[in-house]
This record gives C-alpha cells, sequence and structure tokens, in this order.
C-alpha cells in the first residue's frame, strides 16, 4: 500500500521534530547543581560505608555531597600518582550558625595508623559558623626516622577517609568533601630539609600587614556568590559594594601563587539613622580566609598582625572595619606545628583562595519582615611576602575545576583571569562537551531528516 504525500510528509516532519527534540543539547536555564546538591553544598551523592572494607572510594578531582549519620562514616581515598599528596577537604553549612556543631575528619593507613586528623574550627560569633570546613592531607613525612612518621602515608595506593560527628549535633545534615593530589615535587627532598618549624619563621614580630589603600569615590557593586562554587573572582586592589542581610554568607575568590599572601578588608560606612536603630539591636560580621581546600588561613595570636580583626559588632553610629590576612604560601609549611601557625599547614598550595564575609543569622524572636541591609565596601589585594624555594612539579596537580588556581607546575597562570564564579569559569566540562556532542549528531540526523521530507516531497502519490 503506498502512503499520500501528506502522510509521508507528516512521517519526515514527526523523524526530524523527534530527534531534534531528544538530541539538542541543554540550555544554560536548565543546568541545576550537580547530582541534587543544594545553592551551597554540591558534588556527587554518596554513602559513605559503616566500615572500612565497605567504605565507597573517592577519587581525586571530585567533589562529593553526603549525609552525617550516627555512626562513624568510612571512604577509600585513592592515589593515582606516586607518593603524591592527597589532600581532602570538608565543607558544612548551618544556617542558624550553631555553636554546638561539630564534626571530625580523618585520613589514616588500613592498619589504624593516623596520617592527620581535624575538627570543624570553632568559630566565637554565629557569623563565623555559617559556613565552616576543615583540611587535612596525607603526605610522605619530613623526617622518616622520626618516630610519630608514617611513610605509608606518603606512599599507600589506597588510605582510609573517617567522619564522623562526635556529639551528633550534625546527624541528617548534608557535607560537601572535596578531594585532590598533588605530585610530590622534584626538589621535596630538599624542601622538607631545609622546614624548620620555629616561632620565628614569620620573623619576631610575626606576620607584616601591609598597605591596602580603599578606592573612594563612585560604588563599584558586586554580586557575591552565595557558596564557595559560586564565588566571583576578586580583582586585586579593586574596591567593591555589596549588602549583607542578617544570616548571608557572601564569598569571593582570589587567586594568589607561591609566597604570595592575601589580604581583606570589610569596610562598613556609617550608618543612616534607620539603619542606625536596627544595629542597635546588636549585629555582627566576620570575614575569614579560606584555603582551595576549605582550610582556614588567617593567623592567630603573636604571628598576627595588630591590624587583623576577623570579627566585630557593626557599630550603630560609627564605621566598622574588619580585616584578615592569610599565611604566605609555601610548600614546606604543611608540616608547620604550632610554633610556625597550624594555619599555616592549610597555606601550601597556590590557586583560588576564598573570602568569605558573613553576618549574624537573626535571633528566633526576630520577624522575618525585621530583615535589614547593611552595605560594605570589600577590598582584597595579594602581596609578595616570602621567599622560599618553590616547588618543581613533572606532573599536574589533580584538583576539581575552580577548587585551585589556573596554575600549570611551574606555577604561573594559563590564560585571562575571568569575573565570574568558579562553576562559570572558561573551558568546557565533561557534561557540556557531552551536551555539544549530542547536539551536533543530533544537527547531523536532522538534516537527514530534511533530506528525507525533500524527497518525500518529490514523489507522487
Amino acid at each position: 500500500m503506498t502512503q499520500s504525500r501528506a502522510r509521508r510528509t507528516l512521517a519526515g516532519l514527526g523523524v526530524s521534530a523527534a530527534l531534534a527534540a531528544m538530541l539538542a543539547p541543554p540550555t544554560a536555564a536548565q543546568e541545576a547543581p550537580p547530582n541534587g546538591g543544594t545553592d551551597v553544598l554540591q558534588g556527587e551523592r554518596i554513602e559513605g560505608g559503616t566500615h572500612q572494607d565497605n567504605g565507597p572510594e573517592l577519587h581525586p578531582g571530585n567533589y562529593y555531597l553526603s549525609t552525617f549519620e550516627s555512626e562513624t562514616q568510612y571512604f577509600r581515598v585513592q592515589r593515582t600518582i606516586e607518593d603524591s599528596t592527597l589532600h581532602v577537604g570538608l565543607t558544612t553549612y548551618d544556617e542558624q550558625g550553631e555553636f554546638t556543631d561539630d564534626a571530625e575528619i580523618e585520613l589514616s593507613t588500613f592498619d589504624g595508623d593516623t596520617c592527620e586528623s581535624q575538627r570543624l574550627d570553632w568559630e566565637t560569633t554565629g557569623a563565623g559558623n555559617l559556613l565552616r570546613g576543615a583540611q587535612i592531607r596525607a603526605t610522605a613525612p619530613q623526617d622518616e626516622e622520626d618516630f610519630r612518621a608514617v611513610p605509608a602515608c606518603g606512599s599507600a595506593e589506597e588510605l582510609l577517609l573517617l567522619l564522623s560527628s562526635p556529639n551528633g549535633e550534625l546527624v541528617g545534615e548534608d557535607y560537601e568533601l572535596v578531594i585532590a593530589e598533588e605530585p610530590d615535587p622534584l626538589n621535596g627532598d630538599e624542601l622538607r630539609t631545609n622546614f624548620e618549624d620555629s616561632s620565628e619563621h614569620w620573623g619576631s614580630e610575626g606576620l607584616v600587614w601591609h598597605e591596602m589603600p580603599r578606592q573612594r569615590g563612585e560604588a563599584n557593586p558586586l554580586e557575591p556568590g552565595s557558596s564557595l562554587h559560586s564565588a566571583p573572582r576578586l580583582d586585586p586592589g579593586t574596591t567593591y559594594d555589596a549588602a549583607l542581610e542578617p544570616g548571608d554568607v557572601h564569598v569571593y575568590r582570589v587567586s594568589a601563587d607561591w609566597n604570595q599572601q592575601i589580604q581583606a578588608e570589610v569596610f562598613f560606612p556609617e550608618p543612616n539613622s534607620a539603619l542606625s536603630e536596627e544595629l542597635g539591636r546588636w549585629a555582627e560580621a566576620e570575614v575569614s580566609i579560606i584555603s582551595p581546600f576549605r582550610g582556614a588561613t588567617t593567623p592567630s595570636g603573636s604571628r598576627a598582625p595588630d591590624e587583623q580583626n576577623l570579627s566585630n559588632w557593626i557599630h550603630d553610629t560609627q564605621a566598622t572595619t574588619l580585616r584578615a590576612q592569610s599565611y604566605p604560601i609555601t610548600w614546606p609549611t604543611r608540616f608547620a606545628g604550632t610554633q610556625t601557625g597550624s594555619n599555616a599547614r592549610h597555606a601550601t598550595m597556590p590557586g583560588e583562595y576564598y573570602v568569605v564575609v558573613a553576618m549574624d543569622p537573626p535571633s528566633e524572636d526576630d520577624e522575618a519582615s525585621d530583615s535589614f541591609q547593611v552595605p560594605y565596601r570589600l577590598t582584597a589585594d595579594v602581596f609578595d611576602a616570602f621567599d622560599e624555594t618553590v616547588p618543581e612539579y613533572d606532573v599536574s596537580p589533580v584538583t576539581p575545576a575552580g577548587s585551585s588556581g589556573d596554575q600549570d607546575p611551574s606555577g604561573e597562570e594559563n590564560g585571562e583571569e575571568d569575573a565570574v564564579g568558579a562553576d562559570q569559569s572558561g573551558g568546557i566540562s565533561t557534561g557540556q562537551g557531552m551536551a555539544l556532542s549530542l547536539g551536533a549528531f543530533g544537527l547531523l540526523l536532522a538534516g537527514a531528516g530534511g533530506l528525507f521530507l525533500v524527497r518525500v516531497m518529490r514523489q507522487q502519490p
């Protein structure tokens, strides 16, 4: 039985339309956080094991998302480069900024020898407890003859990651993991030998604050990121304008290289009368500088410059200024202890660091309609602050997109810096590449359908 021209025409249109609809790449507006992630925490959704044998594998170069359980969770972290350093970062988010939230993360061998462990940083303000992190690593020991050394931490093909909420406050809450791998430097032995964990390492007076003038004049508004994944990149030395509401977390990123340190200043101008009345009910803010692997990098005690002021009450009639400074980025300080400064252990790789500005969440007595905005001016800059030997690599580190900088193994940046969030940075991701490939294939098939349609229309009934 021969089809009519009309029926053959409709068939051709149907084939072309169906192929185009099925294989067209998704639009940017339809993109969502990967694998069900939230606006703040993102990654591939996984479930921890109940013991070391059933823990899932974690691979460098990835973000993972999971949920705290009442029992310790187990994961198996894979080493893909011989004698490398494995970096693991933990991120939590609590919109209430609870002081009692606690988590512990540990890397160890399967024989139970600890490589490194850390608990979530405890902050003095609710603002500092909104977005929190912890950073650990497994690396070859500085001195293999030291009785505390665990050589397997730097050589084992697989290590055990343990994660728990000791007081149970975080059970049921999500957390994010970032896994990265750094090759051992060609000059690693030299770097290990020359480092001394001394209180004089940064100078007898501690770290020095560098003059960082704020740009005055016209406003320069910038939309802040709400997470480490959506943070816009700051141009060093430029002053930007934004506004905080109670409970807000604003995140920005700054690129820094070896021997450089980051400074950030948050300036709250004198409030007008309406804002002054709101601030009179007590509003506190905090600024911090976070490493690519979620660890705090600011000095404390005698090593901190006098100018540093991480948190304070926002004055209801006068201007308020907060300042933060990171440790210089040097390779050997991964071995730093309390003498050099424990947070120096987190500033050991160049790349994307994060400036976080946060404000105390509203109290339970506050109504939702009572929210208000507090304008602030943010300036961040990068300074050459140290002169230590730079590591030499023959293999590039394995890091997720946006978690480390655009550096090649020599430490030089590749390409121009952008001014968008880390999740919108240049390049084509695996998913985007797949979408583009399917889209191109769909166009080819659609074209074939069109040719079929032309032939159908030319045929006689």
